[in-house]
């Protein structure tokens, strides 16, 4: 079976040009360049998508939208999942370094997790090994509690950190991540000594809900779509949400009295050892994702922001989000 992705090249020419003309709309431009480019292809796959994470992770929920908008798209006609949990991702970095250098049909599901991760783990195999190809999705994390929980609301919260920070359980995904980081900026902005804050961290959202439910823990930090259905359904409350302002109809810290915010980003990595127009054609297949119908329908449906960048402005951006990781886990002080 023949499996085709589309080829971006010239499609944006093409739309701007077909923009300027008159009486044809911009969405019927970009119809037009879809349409031009997917007379240009190239064989493709199947595709395999690394993730570093449990299943029902957010880097597999974000595999799985990704698998879902290539196949309806007609880009992918195949795509296989493999899983290596723990530690933020950086068993599964180093796997996939070696498991995968020079194979040009498999890609990484990652983002600012992993990095977190790399700073706190000290991993000697680190995103200098892989090759970033694009960032898709930025989201915010929320701060919830269970149904039943005496902590009320944010200012609750707050007020317990103040006065019995260490009789606060927190939750959320791997140690260094950004949830873990959150735990931290919010005790900062309260004044909270590090040490005084009890971190807990799973390999997924699921594990995290899960122990929730069990009452093992007080308050969880999770990504907006990975506690959606719980949210939903009502088994957690939100307290307050990372973004800088009110979101998705929940509270931001800062307009609590928290003064602080973060976003997580997810993205694509190439494995080592890919020659130029491999790593090429693995940026076009994420240009040709992200013009998608069926991958906006995902960003809506999961409530993500799209935050596609590639190539060498998403490399530069890797390099400083390591950075900024490293520096953030030394000043919090979180281990």
């Amino acid at each position: 079976m023949q499996r085709r992705t589309i080829l971006l090249a010239g499609a944006g020419a093409a739309a701007a040009s077909a923009s300027a003309l008159p009486g044809v709309s911009l969405a019927q431009a970009k119809s037009n360049a879809a349409a031009a480019a997917t007379k240009s292809a190239e064989a493709y796959g199947p595709l395999r998508l690394l993730v570093p994470a449990a299943q029902g992770s957010g880097w597999d929920q974000t595999a799985r939208a990704m698998a879902s908008a290539l196949q309806a798209s007609k880009l992918v006609e195949q795509v296989e999942f493999e899983y290596k949990p723990g530690k933020g991702g950086v068993p599964g970095l180093a796997y996939f370094v070696e498991k995968y250098a020079g194979q040009p049909n498999t890609l990484m599901v990652s983002g600012m997790v992993m990095l977190g991760a790399i700073a706190l783990n000290r991993a000697t195999v680190d995103m200098r090994r892989v090759t970033p190809i694009a960032r898709l999705t930025a989201s915010s994390l929320v701060v919830i509690v269970p149904k039943n929980s005496p902590l009320r609301s944010q200012a609750d919260l707050s007020a317990k950190l103040k006065t019995a920070p260490a009789s606060i359980r927190f939750g959320g995904g791997s140690a260094g991540g950004v949830d873990h980081m959150l735990m931290g900026m919010m005790g900062r902005a309260l004044e909270v000594p590090p040490a005084n804050l009890s971190y807990q961290p799973f390999a997924g959202g699921g594990e995290l809900l899960t122990a929730m439910g069990k009452g093992e823990l007080d308050v969880g930090i999770t990504g907006f779509s990975e506690a959606k259905q719980a949210l939903d359904s009502g088994a957690v409350r939100a307290l307050a949400i990372s973004s800088r302002a009110d979101s998705d109809g929940i509270r931001s810290l800062r307009s609590q009295g928290v003064a602080t915010d973060i976003s997580n980003w997810r993205g694509l990595f190439a494995p080592p050892g890919l020659d130029p127009a491999q790593i090429q054609k693995h940026i076009r297949l994420s240009a040709a994702l992200n013009a998608s119908p069926a991958w906006v329908a995902e960003l809506k449906k999961n409530r993500w922001s799209n935050a596609y960048t590639s190539g060498a402005p998403f490399a530069e951006l890797v390099e400083t989000e390591q950075t900024t990781a490293r520096v953030v886990l030394h000043l919090l002080k979180l281990g």
